[in-house]
């Protein structure tokens, strides 16, 4: 072979190899982006906990239909970004999900709480309410305790001033006899003298 032919062999081979080496760049698939696998992850991890599936059911669907729609483009066409960005925004739909349920759950709590905060309030009124009862029987029974002694004292004293007055007047009785007694024994004694 001759010189020339050699080369042009030669550049043939070259230009062939750099042909070669740009169509299989060319059709190289490029490597599935690791968001989409990632946002996948967290989907998953959120449609598993049991709070975040009953408790934000949106949330999570519309994250599960931007991964579909991610994994149609990247089917489709192929678009790492776009892929990228519909990765991205499913991640935060689940982040969102995740959220709205611990919210959710965060305010069932609340409501627990201030259900059993308001119970303890009312047992608390209704403790008061009793001892406060109790206590106004108990005065009342006092009242009448005190009422009863009263009305027997009272009753005592008016037997007493009747005794009373029934000794006045036989002391008077007594008194009047023996004046008169006493005059009928004057007048007894002055005849006598006379």
């Amino acid at each position: 072979m001759n010189k020339v032919t050699r080369q042009y062999l030669l550049l043939y081979l070259m230009i062939s190899t750099v042909i070669g080496i740009s169509l299989v760049g060319c059709s190289h698939t490029p490597p599935r982006p690791a968001e989409l696998d990632q946002a996948w992850t967290a989907y998953a991890e959120a449609r598993d906990t049991p709070q975040v599936a009953s408790r934000a059911p949106v949330a999570l669907r519309e994250a599960e239909e931007t991964l579909l729609r991610a994994e149609q483009i990247w089917d489709k066409d192929q678009d790492v970004k776009e892929v990228q960005n519909l990765a991205a925004v499913a991640r935060q739909r689940a982040e969102i999900a995740r959220a709205a349920a611990a919210q959710k759950q965060a305010e069932a709590e609340l409501e627990e709480l201030t259900a059993s905060r308001d119970r303890l309030l009312l047992e608390a009124r209704t403790r008061e309410a009793q001892r406060a009862q109790e206590q106004a029987e108990r005065a009342q029974r006092e009242a009448d305790q005190a009422y009863k002694q009263v009305r027997a004292t009272t009753t005592q004293n008016a037997q007493l001033e009747q005794e009373l007055a029934i000794t006045k007047e036989e002391l008077a009785a007594r008194e009047a006899a023996a004046r008169e007694a006493a005059a009928k024994a004057q007048a007894k004694h002055r005849t006598r003298t006379r």
